[in-house]
């Protein structure tokens, strides 16, 4: 059986990575069989970040590179997509990973009232004195790495109307469709979903929370998402293998 080498579920997320969340949907969307290995960090992986995948001896590190072995192996995860579709998913997926989720990025970790209430979840079980340090030190990790996209270098106006093009385009590319690209969810809503309802999980009211929440039609999506592909919190998902 495959086993998904992932952080546990936290901030009411079956996992507090979305790149482990999407991992999960696909992992269901190709109908394999799967179990969770839940691990506080990923050193397991050879890209030392998670999700990775676990083929018998052979480990699989990266969301996109999991999506890619699946379709190797006969998944259809962008079903009845014509080749313009498919590159048009792609798009999205990468406005979504590399641009919106560091908004995400931002408001979890940068944010002080979020941080206030993220950090005790993100960091539960370590030790001390080490949970003294390595809040501060992964927190300052997360700075560097946004402001080395550049989402972080604008004023908050600039930030915002960067993000809120990519609210924007999601919500043109749904229109009134159940998904991205019709009545069946593809690999581009299992990318969306997860960063769009971490949004929405914030702890504390931010901007960017704000002007999602005030998206109707976004909303009405995540909640379909939720009801429809969400899988199981990883803890609930190992209590019942």
């Amino acid at each position: 059986m495959l086993k998904l080498i992932t952080f546990p579920a936290g901030l009411n997320e079956p996992s507090m990575s979305p790149f482990c969340t999407k991992a999960m949907i696909l992992l269901n969307m190709s109908g394999q069989h799967w179990q969770p290995e839940i691990v506080s960090t990923p050193t397991l992986s050879p890209t030392k970040k998670l999700p990775a995948l676990r083929v018998g001896d052979r480990i699989i590190p990266d969301s996109n590179q999991i999506l890619a072995w699946l379709e190797q192996n006969g998944a259809k995860l962008f079903p009845r997509l014509s080749e313009a579709e498919k590159t048009q998913a792609h798009m999205l997926i990468r406005m979504v990973e590399e641009n919106l989720r560091y908004g995400l990025l931002h408001d979890r970790w940068l944010d002080a009232g979020n941080w206030g209430q993220v950090r005790p979840v993100l960091f539960k079980g370590i030790p001390w004195p080490v949970s003294a340090v390595v809040p501060r030190v992964v927190r300052n990790q997360v700075r560097q790495a946004t402001l080395a996209q550049g989402l972080t270098r604008l004023p908050e106006a600039g930030r915002l109307s960067n993000l809120g093009a990519d609210l924007e385009a999601l919500t043109m590319q749904l229109g009134d469709q159940p998904y991205l690209f019709g009545d069946q969810p593809c690999a581009a809503d299992a990318s969306a979903l997860p960063v769009l309802s971490s949004i929405d999980n914030l702890p504390k009211q931010t901007p960017l929370r704000r002007m999602l929440r005030e998206n109707t039609g976004l909303m009405r999506y995540i909640e379909r998402g939720r009801a429809e592909i969400y899988p199981a919190p990883v803890s609930a998902i190992s209590a019942a293998a």
